[in-house]
């Protein structure tokens, strides 16, 4: 794969320059995780570099992605918000205004907040309040005719509770405002759509590359079994990983004995969730000036069923709740580990000789890679009772325009750096990046209970009995009525 990255590092180490700091230490204390962090290690004053156990070159950049990036925030429209306090609620800050500066990421998104503020002239206050709370005051407000807040940063998963109670502005009609913009996520604007409004969008501005999911691999194991794994790699690269040959692979490590062939524990139970997402088929279709629809039959979905059910069947896999899975993978007992991009961090000094891959598509004829983002992914949604939707739009616009590329950019070269064992693991990190995938299910389902049955339920609950046909033509029929009803074409 052609690697794209240019003058990022360097342009990190500028920005980190203008910070007190000295060198990094990488956490790699699996047996103490309590939550989800950046993945890409913690920073303190006189701490040794953890480095890794095998060496590789170092790539040369291509593209200058700080340059790009500037180029989309001075492409908006000119604005001079005369020192206005800008509020932003969210309930959770830690990626977007994080408190600290301890790690790359959290960095630069202090600077890149301070550079927006200053273009657009505006004190920026980010403040944290519980998702179920925010709902509720944002419907006393808009019911006092109060205000509440300029930009809302909500989880994926609960744009469905601001529909239900019509607190979200059609964030297609905000001034200046187009979702076509490199800088947003596409799939993100389709996915929050239903009739002619649009509900939320991201960015890298709200995406945390911890977010991401992705398949662990042990080299020692696959070679044992008689793996080529810079085959595997390359078939990255040539559009020929799929989750049959996956299955494949495992077959052969069955063969050796002695080893779990594919395990999973943070994702344990979105297993389902990745497998048919990344097998390129969606729970609902969507977009703007439609009503959504399930996307998939009993048929349709056979091929992602079929393979879910071999996953489960296996006896050597770890797929239902496995806590110590990740610590397993790292001493050497696991093939195939299924994880977020945070758990990099816990394999740094692991005994196991590990690399990385995205998510296996169905097919070779399937498109891009995809790698369904979690329901706590966030998201940019306006306030419906916002008196001047100018401000935010323009706001949040800036926000993702600053941290378009670069801000990966710099988490790839830390982890280039301190984490990965060779360049193929370093090229597979970057691809991740770029497969983020939404689902309307996953943003409605919640506050809308016959969309989720007819979807990610229903495949979660199929997946290993591989009975899907059985429950789901009735369960279309009712998730479809709920969707004519409240996503309409009526303004």
């Amino acid at each position: 794969m052609i690697l794209k990255r240019i003058l990022a590092l360097l342009c990190a180490a500028v920005v980190l320059a203008s910070f007190d700091s000295c060198g990094f230490i990488v956490v790699n204390d699996i047996s103490s995780r309590e939550s989800r962090g950046e993945g890409e290690g913690e920073e303190g004053e006189g701490a040794e570099t953890a480095r890794p156990s095998t060496g590789y070159v170092k790539y040369t950049d291509r593209t200058d992605a700080k340059a790009v990036s500037e180029s989309y925030l001075n492409s908006l429209p000119v604005r001079d918000y005369e020192g206005a306090v800008f509020f932003v609620a969210t309930p959770s800050k830690g990626y977007f205004a994080p408190d600290d500066t301890e790690t790359v990421l959290s960095r630069l998104a202090v600077q890149r907040n301070a550079e927006v503020s200053e273009k657009l002239n505006i004190t920026m206050l980010v403040d944290e309040i519980d998702g179920n709370t925010m709902v509720e005051q944002l419907n006393q407000a808009m019911a006092s005719g109060s205000f509440f807040t300029d930009l809302l940063l909500i989880p994926f998963y609960q744009v469905g509770n601001f529909k239900a109670h019509s607190t979200l502005l059609n964030i297609r009609t905000a001034p200046f405002f187009d979702l076509d913009q490199p800088f947003f996520i596409e799939e993100s604007s389709q996915m929050t759509s239903g009739g002619y409004t649009t509900y939320a969008v991201a960015g890298d501005a709200t995406l945390s590359p911890s977010d991401f999911a992705a398949v662990y691999f042990n080299r020692k194991i696959l070679t044992d079994a008689g793996v080529d794994t810079a085959a595997l790699y390359r078939s990255v690269t040539e559009g020929a990983w799929t989750w049959d040959r996956l299955l494949s692979v495992c077959a052969a490590v069955n063969t050796l004995g002695g080893y779990a062939t594919v395990s999973a524990d943070s994702v344990s139970e979105r297993v389902p969730d990745l497998v048919f997402k990344s097998s390129g088929s969606d729970y609902i279709l969507t977009g703007t000036r439609r009503i959504p629809v399930v996307g998939y039959t009993a048929r349709t979905a056979q091929s992602v069923m079929n393979v879910l059910e071999t996953l489960y069947a296996d006896p050597s896999a770890r797929l239902r709740e496995a806590p110590g899975a990740v610590g397993d993978f790292s001493e050497g007992k696991t093939a195939f580990h299924l994880d977020y991009l945070y758990a990099m961090s816990w394999l740094t000094n692991a005994p196991a000789d590990w690399g990385l891959l995205p998510l296996p598509k169905g097919s070779e004829s399937d498109g891009d890679y995809r790698t369904l983002m979690p329901g706590d992914a966030q998201v940019f949604a306006i306030p419906k009772n916002h008196t001047n939707a100018e401000i935010p739009a323009i706001v949040l616009s800036a926000l993702c325009a600053a941290s378009d590329g670069y801000m990966y950019d710099a988490y790839v070269d830390y982890n280039m750096v301190n984490v990965l064992r060779d360049n193929d693991a370093v090229n597979m990190l970057d691809l991740i990046l770029d497969t983020a995938s939404f689902d309307f299910a996953l943003a409605f389902g919640n506050a809308f209970p016959a969309i989720a049955d007819a979807t990610y339920r229903l495949v979660r609950r199929c997946a290993a009995s591989n009975n899907l046909a059985d429950e789901f033509p009735s369960k279309r029929v009712e998730a479809n009525q709920v969707m004519r009803q409240y996503f309409d074409l009526s303004y």
